[in-house]
């Protein structure tokens, strides 16, 4: 019978295993040094990066607000000194009118200038005899209102819907089909689902005044959304030249406004321009602020 022989090591003598480890043993120390070092490196230096960019971060939002604070105290010495030279009886209507241009031209999207648009218009109305003088004095004030609308249209561009309407006419009364219709379209978001908004809007003329350049218009919006009850809001006002969009406009649900602008009053040819603007109330006037509830709807989730 065969029998197994148990072949013994010579004390002392190590195999290829222990050698391993001897040479292995030291290098993983080494691996571990290295390892830690270059994490303790790199988390280093993102720190140290981060901390550059707050501190970046910080330096320009700094100079931002130091530099909003100058701009707002320099347009609060102009504004303040301008009103309140406006309104002295000292002052020439022509003197009147060029402080308003510095008014309009540089507070046309927060303050609503319509009063005083109206008020030079009246003085000049009654104060200036001489017809030439008069017209020079009204071409400038409606000039400048024309401007103001064009650049709050400008502010508007890319966010807003415009519908123009061109109205001919050959009498003095207006016909009851004399309505313009059209639709803008809106949503809002609702337990992750897009709903659709409609609005049915229509305008019709009332009256026209060929003389101050004024027309009363109808205005007519529907509003439709999915399971939901119709809502209609049908106000009725005066435009004129002196009514501009970012500030006179009419307040929808989903914190949209409609503004009706008038761009263009032709006694001459008779015809009228009317501008229908649809646009988000975050573009509105800084007097126009939106209310709570439009604010809060936009931070929670709707729970309808």
């Amino acid at each position: 019978m065969a029998t197994k022989k148990t072949v013994e090591r010579p004390e002392g003598e190590k195999d290829i295993w222990d050698k391993a480890e001897i040479v292995l043993h030291p290098l993983g120390g080494l691996i571990t040094a290295i390892t830690i070092a270059m994490v303790s490196y790199y988390a280093s230096d993102y720190i140290n990066r981060n901390q550059e960019n707050e501190a970046k971060t910080r330096l320009y939002t700094e100079l931002m607000s130091r530099r909003e604070e100058s701009e707002s105290a320099l347009r609060k010495d102009m504004f303040t000194s301008i009103i309140g030279t406006i309104l002295q009886n000292s002052n020439t209507i022509d003197e009147k009118i060029l402080q308003l241009e510095l008014l309009a031209y540089n507070f046309h999207e927060s303050l609503n200038l319509t009063p005083l648009f109206t008020y030079l218009n009246r003085r000049n109305n009654s104060e200036t005899t001489d017809k030439a003088l008069h017209t020079k004095f009204k071409n400038r004030i409606y000039d400048m209102s024309k401007e103001v609308t064009t650049k709050q249209l400008a502010s508007l561009e890319g966010v807003a819907t415009v519908e123009k309407f061109v109205y001919f006419y050959d009498s003095l009364a207006f016909s009851s089909n004399d309505t313009f219709s059209c639709m803008f379209i809106d949503s809002f978001l609702s337990e992750d689902k897009l709903i659709p908004i409609k609005h049915f809007v229509h305008l019709s003329i009332q009256a026209k005044d060929t003389v101050n350049s004024t027309v009363t218009v109808d205005l007519k919006v529907g509003t439709r959304i999915p399971e939901k009850e119709d809502k209609v809001l049908n106000p009725v006002f005066v435009v004129d030249f002196f009514e501009f969009p970012m500030i006179d406009n009419t307040r929808l649900i989903n914190d949209k406004r409609v503004a009706v602008v008038l761009r263009d009053f032709d006694s001459k040819n008779q015809f009228i321009e009317l501008d229908l603007i649809f646009f988000p109330g975050s573009h509105s006037s800084l007097k126009e602020r939106p209310y709570y509830d439009d604010i809060v709807a936009k931070l929670l989730p709707s729970r309808d």
